[in-house]
């Protein structure tokens, strides 16, 4: 495929017959490090130096490090398809349940075996809780009981003219039904035959000539 790409995958080891110290000194000259952090690459741990280079890139790299004793491997990634980035939703009918409830199951705690024992010498009383001091100074009572804390408002009843209105008798129609005209159909042109006669008939067909002439039936003995 044009589009695949490979990782370069190193897990800290070198060619077989290359000097573990010379090794160390061409990874930390090719990738521009201090040789103590180089160093840090050959503890035998796996790790990406390149993630995704095509297969003529990715095989140069790894011959140029093949070279100065540095062995690495190629890994393919992973190609999405057009079906895979492209997902189709779909859409419930209204009603269904999408998500259910999980009833936890009932647990049975096994409490037999457990023993409460009081020692009355170690209980100490409770200690007793002050109430909370509420200052109520800007609060004013008034000194006539009979009077209301809130006065009551008169409401303005409103002037309605009803001298236009009318009221029908009992039984009066407040909707006439507008009636409905009967559709003129023509039937000159339809036609009944006789009752005993049905209106289709059945057509018998005949029966189908097969030439078999030309069939042999051999038996094997």
């Amino acid at each position: 495929m044009d589009n695949q790409t490979f990782k370069v995958v190193f897990k800290g080891k070198k060619v077989r017959g290359v000097d573990a110290d010379q090794a160390r000194a061409n990874f930390a000259r090719l990738f521009k490090m201090p040789a103590e952090k180089a160093a840090v690459f050959f503890d035998g741990k796996t790790r990406v130096l390149k993630k995704s280079l095509p297969m003529d890139k990715a095989s140069h790299f790894r011959s140029v490090l093949k070279k100065a004793g540095i062995r690495v491997s190629l890994v393919k990634n992973e190609v999405e398809s057009a079906n895979q980035k492209q997902k189709e939703w779909e859409l419930s009918e209204p009603g269904v349940v999408i998500l259910r409830p999980i009833q936890p199951p009932e647990t049975h705690i096994e409490t037999s075996h457990i023993k409460l024992s009081l020692d009355f010498d170690r209980l100490e009383d409770k200690a007793g809780v002050e109430p909370p001091e509420v200052n109520i100074d800007h609060i004013r009572i008034y000194e006539n009981a009979e009077k209301p804390i809130v006065e009551p408002k008169e409401v303005e009843v409103p002037d309605i003219n009803i001298d236009e209105l009318s009221t029908a008798e009992v039984g009066a129609i407040m909707v006439d039904a507008k009636p409905v005209e009967t559709p003129d159909i023509p039937v000159d042109g339809i036609e009944l035959d006789d009752s005993d006669e049905p209106i289709v008939k059945k057509v018998k067909h005949k029966e189908p000539e097969v030439d078999i002439s030309n069939i042999s039936l051999e038996v094997e003995d």
